[in-house]
């Protein structure tokens, strides 16, 4: 999927690896006449394809859809709880008004998860939050840094929640696990998941723009400080969190599918990093990239250790790592 400028500003599809040059980044007025033409409807997604597909997958692709679709919920979920506060101390009433559509947008977004795993999967989401390793890692920082905004009323406060909000939380972690997603209930098919996993997608590429538009601005006015150690802090929860030690995965018995398994989260922890890297250039901070690619590395290996350590084995990256390497995983 490209998305593509009908106004002025370009909105890159967040889940394509590369971003829309700063100097042409919409203004957040842009980006509401954008919301006005992109609306799309739960209610009209037809399920009944998909919902027959769920009753044949194979327990694998189940279980990586249930885990994927259970931690977007979950950060869905976090985002429409805690984002008032951004809409409330935001800088302009431009900024004010697009937020307000971006928590419509997040609304959408938990009601269309729930409706898909409720109907579709036949799950009804009791309780998955808990063990999700977003509600674990990520989700106590948001709220914390999200109610700043409100008890320090400082525009210092304002821009590390953006940073939390719009560029880790969606910028980093939902474009990969979208992506990734996407790129699965394509194969299997399951039409009404790509279709509303799309549809996700462009309200997420407004967000993460106006993320990008507003951090970029805080730098400018002389926020850097603070932007780039929430930043480096946000990264260091990421990497936990698309690591994931509290969710189980599967363990290929066969060399070569174990190395394929491998190659597959490898490559969304990649994407990570690289959006994560790009991110910091386009809000004015190059020279930041070395020192947040040492805290995003160091962040991985810590969270591969705390899953060997909570499982008693070797998460899949490591053990076909050790393979390679002719070493006993066991």
């Amino acid at each position: 999927m490209t998305i593509a400028g009908d106004l002025p500003g370009v909105v890159s599809d967040i889940t394509e690896t590369q971003d829309v040059r700063p100097d042409l980044m919409p203004t957040s007025q842009d980006l509401y006449y954008r919301w006005e033409r992109q609306q799309w409807s739960v209610a009209a997604l037809d399920l009944a394809d998909d919902t027959a597909a769920w009753t044949r997958l194979r327990p694998f692709y189940r279980t990586e859809l249930l885990n994927a679709l259970t931690e977007l919920e979950v950060g869905e979920v976090t985002v429409v709880e805690t984002l008032s506060s951004l809409v409330d101390r935001a800088p302009t009433d431009d900024d004010r008004i697009y937020l307000s559509t971006q928590l419509a947008d997040e609304g959408r977004h938990v009601r269309f998860f729930q409706t898909y795993l409720r109907q579709a999967a036949g799950i009804s989401g009791e309780g998955l939050a808990d063990s999700a390793d977003y509600t674990n890692h990520f989700a106590p920082e948001l709220r914390r840094v999200t109610r700043a905004v409100w008890a320090e009323d400082d525009r210092a406060s304002w821009y590390r929640a953006v940073v939390y909000y719009h560029l880790i939380t969606e910028g980093v972690l939902a474009a990969t696990a979208l992506r990734t997603t996407r790129q699965l209930a394509r194969r299997l098919p399951l039409p009404a998941l790509v279709e509303g996993l799309t549809n996700v997608t462009r309200d997420e590429s407004r967000h993460v723009a106006f993320g990008m538009l507003a951090a970029r601005d805080g730098v400018g006015a002389g926020y850097g400080g603070p932007v780039l150690e929430s930043y480096l802090h946000g990264l260091d929860l990421a990497a936990r969190v698309l690591v994931g030690p509290l969710r189980k995965q599967a363990v290929p018995a066969v060399r070569t599918a174990l190395g394929i398994r491998a190659a597959q989260l490898r490559g969304g922890f990649d994407i990570a990093r690289d959006r994560a890297m790009r991110q910091l250039s386009h809000i004015g901070l190059p020279e930041a990239v070395p020192e947040a690619g040492a805290v995003w590395d160091r962040a991985l290996e810590r969270a591969l250790d705390a899953y060997a350590e909570h499982w008693n084995t070797p998460h899949p990256v490591r053990a076909a790592g050790a393979l390679s390497k002719g070493e006993d995983t066991r």
